[in-house]
């Protein structure tokens, strides 16, 4: 594969049967889902997203709407289409990857073979989410404690929260909009990933995205909050499997390592 500068390639070959197209979470890094390559599959690569701002393009300005994301990364998902490609988004990265999906499909004929779209309602009706109130350094603090998952010690260190929230508040005001008006489905099989405890996503909601779907949806619950992706990773990857299995088939080795 080429040289990336938006892709992180993790996977164990390029003789890949299918890619998993990772998107993170607000404020967090492609790094999250470094591990997966080694418990996944080896016939399913893996490719995370890096923004700049993030992880390790830290040094770069961030995005700071979703259109300054978009053209670029698409540019490079483009190479890799000469495999099926399953898109996954963890909340902010299930929203984004959404658009990615519908520009991949609008300028340069590509659809997703799957997308599974997790700790995130759906995109349309248009979003009624007011991300304007955590946009201050006050707001950011907000947001990190409503969302959980990051420890209270962590709450409290000024050295990590002065890390955390460039990147954090440029994500919320890319959640701010504006955002494409490019509403058509993505027609593409879609899978729901809920955190059964995620106060934050309304499973009525959710369960709209069946409406992005080419008519294979489902939704998938499991019992942990809104980072459900990193606690509970075993039932997760467990779950994308059978998934992949359903809609696209099974890759034709065995797995790189058990999932503990």
């Amino acid at each position: 594969m080429a040289r990336l500068t938006w892709l992180r390639d993790w996977s164990h070959s390029e003789q890949v049967t299918l890619r998993v197209l990772c998107l993170p979470g607000a404020g967090t890094a492609a790094h999250t889902y470094r591990r997966w390559s080694q418990l996944l599959p080896a016939d399913i690569g893996v490719v995370a997203v890096e923004l700049p701002g993030h992880g390790s393009r830290l040094s770069e300005p961030p995005a700071r709407t979703v259109r300054e994301i978009l053209e670029p990364l698409a540019d490079e998902v483009a190479t890799l289409a000469d495999r099926p490609l399953v898109i996954f988004g963890h909340s902010m990265g299930a929203a984004v990857g959404a658009e990615l999906a519908r520009l991949l499909r609008r300028e340069r004929a590509i659809t997703p073979a799957l997308l599974i779209a997790a700790a995130r309602e759906a995109p349309r009706p248009a979003r009624d989410t007011d991300y304007t109130k955590w946009l201050s350094e006050d707001g950011a603090r907000a947001f990190l404690r409503e969302m959980g998952g990051t420890p209270p010690e962590l709450l409290g260190n000024e050295d990590y929260i002065a890390l955390m929230l460039p990147p954090l508040r440029a994500d919320l005001a890319v959640l701010a909009g504006p955002w494409p008006e490019d509403t058509r489905p993505l027609d593409c099989p879609v899978r729901v990933y809920l955190g059964e405890s995620d106060t934050g996503v309304r499973p009525e909601r959710a369960a709209e995205w069946r409406a992005e779907s080419n008519g294979d949806f489902a939704v998938h619950t499991f019992d942990s909050g809104h980072f459900f992706v990193h606690d509970r990773t075993a039932e997760v990857l467990a779950r994308l499997c059978a998934d992949v299995t359903d809609t696209i088939g099974s890759p034709r080795s065995g797995p790189a390592q058990r999932v503990p």
